[in-house]
């Protein structure tokens, strides 16, 4: 059953019906999540996923990635990891967030590399070459190309990636390489017998050719290949690059042609729903119609989807990234938000200089003491977790020292008796005596953290003490700079932190696998604990077993930590602080 569920989706992808394929995705998870099988549980999410991104719904589409790769990570399928966050990285570089795109695409490699998968880092290597492209980072864009073209096994894939870096090469104006290479592509032949590949190269040659010298006249070349691309149904994308490039060629030539090729552009950008080339239709419609109304017309237009695609890819960014900020941040913003409409009003006063003086030393002073007054409690809640930690260093200190030490000399002194050797009511005494000085010396070991260049040892010997053969806790490698820029107090209290975490999957969740990773986003340091462990029943478990002293802990170093659980679901936790 799930085999025909999975091929009805497959169908009505091929025939561009997102949303039937939608719902028999969903169906094929249901029964996949019924059955417990993880790897076409892996494959429906993906499939939900491909649906959306089809439907140009980039959000959903990488909230079903993320769930995907969250499953296929579960069951150590390292290559269909990397693979979900390649895609997921394409998408968030495709929505302009290219910091996390990258550290995404990135991320994909540190599965794949191991493995030596080729094609897979062919397609991370492409898609960071993309985004470097996209930032106008021309240098790092052919670095990356180059990657992806020296990784490529693919014939088909050849073709594509090299007229990638020459697109690159070509927004760094180097024309003449770009013309030459152009050359030599159409005389291959697995180029003059593909319509489609034979298209995009007289497009691309003849529009560089142009760029390199708009006294040419290339309008032959780009008519022809128009007419290929039209004849081709599955080349929407090179019709709207041919008729692009014969709007701007023809501005400079045929205003009315311009105009006739932007109309063409502006359609098919609809219909494709293709933003960035709708608003170059608009931009040249703009310029070239002669009507003042129309021009403003077209210009209205213009700002409005200009303004909506930055507002949808702000949101997209907050939901992607989903960084919080904490509530001094927010109030430092709204300060200055305060002060501004405070300026602009008294600039409209006729004494403006003297109340704006008055009210901006006001504000200032008001500033200075606000940041003071919160510095001071910032600075005695750091020492009085630095004192906890002491105090805790000093009573495990004192058990071990004066309590296992004087526990350690009785039990001496009892052994010395001849009849401890025979009587097993004694030798019982002796060994209670025996467990009681390990628990000490335990509980002082438990109290000792190494917070300065040895913590990522720590936090590793960490982890490994709670694997065991029925339990595998892994983690991602981290670079040997990694917790340098994390203050000594935050480290010690994330490692409880962890502990508590841990110490709780032990205890209670039965759980086989438990993943713990960490990363960097720009100023803070994620955490996210993830285990296949029973999950929690009972909403006042948390606080019965011990992790509301994490939240605690977290609120003490200006943090969060989030738990998701249900019922034979597992156990996640999120754990934000600023570095």
């Amino acid at each position: 059953m799930l085999r025909i569920l999975s091929y009805k989706a497959f169908l009505h992808k091929l025939n561009k019906e997102p949303d039937s394929a939608i719902i028999y995705s969903k169906e094929m998870l249901l029964l996949a999540q019924q059955v417990k099988d993880s790897n076409q549980i892996g494959r429906a999410y993906f499939k939900i996923a491909e649906s959306y991104r089809n439907k140009s719904v980039n959000d959903s589409a990488y909230y079903y990635l993320n769930q995907s790769k969250n499953t296929f990570l579960a069951i150590n399928d390292s290559i269909a990891v990397g693979k979900k966050l390649n895609t997921m990285g394409r998408i968030l570089i495709d929505d302009d967030n290219y910091y996390l795109g990258e550290t995404t695409l990135i991320e994909a490699l540190k599965y794949l590399k191991p493995l030596k998968d080729n094609a897979s880092m062919t397609n991370v290597y492409f898609n960071l070459s993309i985004g470097s492209k996209k930032q106008l980072n021309y240098n790092d864009a052919l670095r990356q190309i180059n990657i992806a073209i020296n990784l490529n096994k693919s014939q088909e894939k050849k073709v594509i990636l090299l007229n990638s870096k020459l697109l690159i090469l070509r927004g760094n104006n180097e024309y003449e390489k770009v013309i030459k290479s152009y050359d030599s592509l159409l005389k291959k032949e697995s180029v003059s017998k593909n319509k489609k590949k034979y298209a995009r190269v007289i497009d691309n040659l003849a529009y560089t050719q142009w760029l390199s010298n708009t006294s040419l006249d290339v309008e032959y070349k780009l008519i022809e290949a128009l007419n290929i691309r039209k004849s081709l149904d599955d080349d929407v994308s090179g019709l709207i690059a041919s008729t692009s490039h014969l709007m701007k060629y023809y501005a400079k030539k045929n205003k009315e042609k311009a105009i006739e090729y932007a109309n063409q552009l502006y359609k098919l950008t609809v219909e494709q729903n293709n933003i960035e080339d709708r608003l170059d239709a608009l931009n040249y419609l703009r310029r070239l119609v002669s009507s003042e109304r129309s021009k403003n017309q077209y210009m209205d237009l213009y700002i409005t989807i200009k303004d909506s695609i930055t507002r949808a890819r702000d949101l997209a960014r907050n939901k992607y990234a989903a960084m919080q900020y904490d509530f001094s941040e927010k109030e430092k913003r709204i300060q200055k938000q305060d002060i501004l409409i405070a300026q602009n009003k008294l600039k409209s006063s006729q004494d403006a200089n003297q109340k704006l003086a008055l009210v901006i030393l006001v504000l200032v002073v008001s500033s200075i003491g606000i940041f003071i007054n919160r510095y001071r409690k910032h600075q005695a809640k750091i020492a009085l977790i630095k004192e906890r930690h002491t105090t805790e260093k000093r009573i495990s200190k004192k058990l071990h020292d004066e309590v296992g030490n004087d526990i350690f000399y009785l039990a001496t002194q009892l052994q010395q008796d001849p009849d401890f050797t025979t009587d097993p009511d004694k030798l019982k005494i002796l060994k209670g005596f025996d467990s009681v000085y390990h628990k000490v010396r335990d509980i002082s070991r438990d109290h000792t953290v190494e917070t300065g260049e040895e913590y990522g040892d720590e936090v590793l010997s960490l982890l490994n003490s709670y694997g065991s053969q029925t339990t595998k806790v892994i983690t991602n490698t981290l670079d040997a700079d990694f917790w340098s820029s994390v203050s000594a107090y935050k480290k010690g209290e994330l490692y409880w932190v962890l502990k508590e975490l841990l110490t709780n999957m032990k205890k209670h969740s039965k759980a086989s696998f438990v993943s713990v990773q960490f990363l960097k986003e720009k100023q803070h340091l994620v955490v996210t604990y993830v285990d296949n462990g029973i999950g929690i029943n009972d909403k006042h478990f948390i606080s019965k077993n011990g992790l509301r002293n994490v939240e605690n802990r977290m609120k003490d170093i200006k943090g969060t930590i989030t738990f998701e659980s249900e019922p034979k679901q597992g156990f996640k936790a999120k754990i934000v602080f600023t570095s």
